[in-house]
């Protein structure tokens, strides 16, 4: 008795292949977004928390000597550098907005404040970090865009 012909398929189809290629794509077309939009929230929380571990710091130096340091521009002021617990490594790096960390010291600006000089993010993100430490306007509030053009947390005026 002959064996009957049985064709068994051993593959995928190309309509099979294109259907899956296309539902993976729209997959990463509406996962993209939400993962970007992931990534710069997390940014803003990494600076915010920065931003209050920094300020921390220097209002316990005030609490301890009765008035905050003179201004040292991207430098940790040196009559406070060994005071204050913060690594010069992560002062001197880069924000995670763009530019550099910047201390604005009472005797140069009428408040004690951190700034970030030089940023060059997008300032539709630097509002949400307003709205993160603050009230989301970037023109008033403890953060906000001074006059000198700085995106700043101003620790005491």
């Amino acid at each position: 008795m002959p064996r009957p012909n049985i064709n068994i398929s051993k593959g995928f189809t190309l309509i099979e292949l294109l259907m899956v290629v296309s539902i993976i794509g729209v997959l990463i077309s509406v996962a993209a977004p939400v993962y970007q939009e992931y990534t710069v929230r997390a940014t803003l929380v990494e600076t915010a928390l920065e931003l209050g571990q920094f300020g921390r710091e220097f209002r316990r130096w005030n609490a301890n000597n009765g008035r905050y340091p003179d201004d040292s521009h991207i430098v940790l002021p040196p009559e406070a550098a060994n005071e204050l617990i913060i690594d010069n490594n992560r002062w001197l790096a880069d924000t995670a907005l763009g530019g550099n960390w910047n201390w604005e010291g009472p005797d140069n600006y009428p408040y004690a404040a951190i700034s970030i000089f030089g940023a060059t993010a997008p300032v539709e993100e630097i509002r949400q970090l307003d709205f993160i430490l603050d009230n989301g306007d970037l023109a008033t509030g403890i953060f906000r865009q001074t006059p000198n053009g700085r995106y700043t947390y101003i620790l005491e005026e």
